[in-house]
């Protein structure tokens, strides 16, 4: 197997980090959460969510020991559905279990009422918020040069809860759901 050793602009990034020959990250022992920290802000925030499923997929990363890594991936990454599947993100989640802000946590025992600013196409994305005043930005297109779309709301079930995440993220009082199974009939529109 071919070792890349990972060079950042600081130099090397961390010893026993490397990409093999497919260009996968990989890293000789296990990596803690305090590492994984320091290598994503090494590597550019938008490739935490591939050095997390890389180094999990290859046993390097233990996601019930270090479980805020996947939060971190997530909530730092520019666009996380974009860089790995909703499947992929949703095993990464569950194997952490459930997180608030990265710290194990109790998962909800009731339906959690989520909205979602996006347009009509987008209602299946798991980045959802319980402030309503959020999503009626992201609605509205006043955040990043979004196109202008539509509040939808959500009842999520607590086993579709997947994390909370606010003060380790972007203070969006964001909560990651798994829409895999939720019909387009449990989504109501919102009036603006």
């Amino acid at each position: 197997m071919s070792k890349n050793a990972i060079e950042s602009r600081q130099g090397r990034c961390v010893e026993g980090l490397y990409e093999d020959e497919n260009g996968d990250y990989r890293f000789d022992g296990q990596m803690d959460a305090e590492t994984f920290d320091i290598v994503c802000a090494r590597l550019g925030r938008n490739n935490a969510p591939a050095l997390l499923s890389d180094l999990y997929y290859s046993g390097s990363l233990d996601l019930l020991a270090h479980p805020s890594v996947v939060a971190v991936a997530w909530s730092i990454s520019e666009h996380p559905e974009s860089s790995l599947e909703r499947d992929v993100w949703d095993e990464l989640f569950r194997a952490a279990g459930y997180t608030d802000d990265g710290r194990p946590a109790a998962p909800p025992t009731e339906p959690v009422t989520v909205y979602r600013g996006c347009t009509p196409d987008g209602w299946e994305g798991m980045s959802w918020t319980s402030d309503l005043a959020m999503a009626r930005r992201f609605a509205h297109g006043q955040l990043r040069g979004r196109a202008a779309g539509h509040v939808y709301a959500l009842d999520a079930k607590p086993d579709r809860v997947l994390a909370y995440i606010h003060e380790i993220g972007r203070r969006e009082s964001e909560y990651v759901i798994d829409t895999s199974c939720v019909l387009q009939e449990a989504v109501r529109l919102v009036d603006d």
